[in-house]
């Protein structure tokens, strides 16, 4: 099992609820992810820009389940409010245990729309007026697309195992469906449609993780679902936004370090991506694979949820987490320990190891 030094306070995960394109519960999404049924339907909203010579009369694909219908930005609260409720309702913990802990959000990062909606004031401000919570130690949001709840949950472990609070709420939230975000990265390339077979299926997602130290779990007698190991991180000089191919530079530093981080010195078994159909992402993976040598098993399990329910942008970490709880919890993990990633388009990668209690 991965080490800490300096007895360190572990720090846990003891509830997961989310709103994904297969279900309404973690469960839910866990079980349908696991059985491999995909939440993908038509679009009728955009059309997709066509290949040459092409009418282009067919609807783009997105991940959805279609019950959120508004599509400006109040979509994402929409989207995070119910897990959001549910999980706080549930977890036991009263106002006065409420203000002693943190409340982060990961939201989508900018892009044409978003940076024009000045999001994270909006959200935030919105969050406070509609939840109506007591106010938390530490009260924030940032805007870092698929490795936003990984810097966020560094953040979140720095803050308990200083002492500065006992847990911690993190909610992400993403969706591709607000208006006018998909003819940006249509006409990047970037979605999977007649003229790109290779791209992503845009989804979207509201995830809600709770973090504790493991005495505060314990004095509460609250369910330990996984352990927090640790992050790395590194950085990709090839975006998926520049004219190159990934060097896969970034992607290695982010697991050669969380190894470090850990003291892990087995070779991880488990691995789940943020792969999304997109030949950069796959690309990456390759030419890092190779790199990490002795860290990943040669017979490792390969996991990828993008494959039922899309690119879930912000969303995708939180996501990963939910589903490795439920299989630990569920006894159908194939290792003790799994390895999450994933790297967001500013070339910003992200690893993370959790594992069983």
């Amino acid at each position: 099992m991965p080490a800490h030094a300096n007895n360190a306070p572990e720090i846990v995960v003891t509830a997961v609820e989310s709103n994904t394109p297969v279900g309404l519960t973690m469960e839910q999404s866990a079980a349908a992810i696991r059985a491999g049924i995909a939440g993908f339907r038509e679009w009728t909203g955009y059309m997709p820009i066509a290949r040459e010579f092409d009418v282009g009369d067919e609807p783009i694909k997105v991940a959805s389940h279609g019950l959120v219908t508004s599509l400006d930005w109040d979509r994402l609260f929409d989207l995070v409010f119910d897990p959001l409720t549910k999980l706080v309702e549930d977890s036991g913990l009263g106002r006065k245990e409420l203000a002693s802990g943190g409340l982060y959000f990961a939201l989508p990062a900018n892009d044409k729309v978003i940076a024009k909606c000045n999001l994270r004031r909006h959200f935030l401000d919105q969050v406070n007026e509609r939840l109506a919570l007591p106010k938390t130690k530490e009260f924030l949001g940032v805007q870092t697309g698929s490795t936003g709840v990984y810097v966020l949950i560094e953040r979140a472990m720095e803050k308990m195992r200083a002492g500065e609070m006992d847990f911690c709420l993190i909610a992400a939230v993403d969706s591709y469906l607000l208006e006018g975000r998909l003819p940006i990265y249509d006409e990047q390339w970037r979605l999977k449609t007649d003229r790109n077979p290779a791209g992503y299926i845009p989804g979207e997602a509201g995830v809600v993780l709770l973090l504790e130290t493991e005495v505060f779990a314990r004095q509460r007698n609250a369910p330990v679902l996984l352990r927090i190991d640790g992050v790395g991180s590194g950085k990709e000089p090839n975006p998926v936004t520049g004219a190159k191919t990934s060097t896969g530079h970034g992607l290695s530093q982010a697991i050669t370090s969380l190894a470090e981080i850990t003291g892990y010195d087995q070779p991880w078994q488990w691995v789940m991506s943020d792969l999304n159909g997109e030949r950069y992402k796959a690309y990456e993976w390759g030419v890092a694979l190779p790199r990490l040598n002795a860290l990943i098993h040669d017979k490792h399990e390969f996991s990828y949820i993008a494959e039922c329910i899309g690119d879930t942008g912000a969303a995708v970490a939180a996501i990963q987490v939910g589903c490795a709880s439920e299989a630990f919890k569920r006894g159908y993990a194939p290792a003790e320990v799994a390895l999450l990633f994933a790297g967001n388009d500013a070339g910003n990668r992200c690893a993370l190891s959790v594992s069983r209690k």
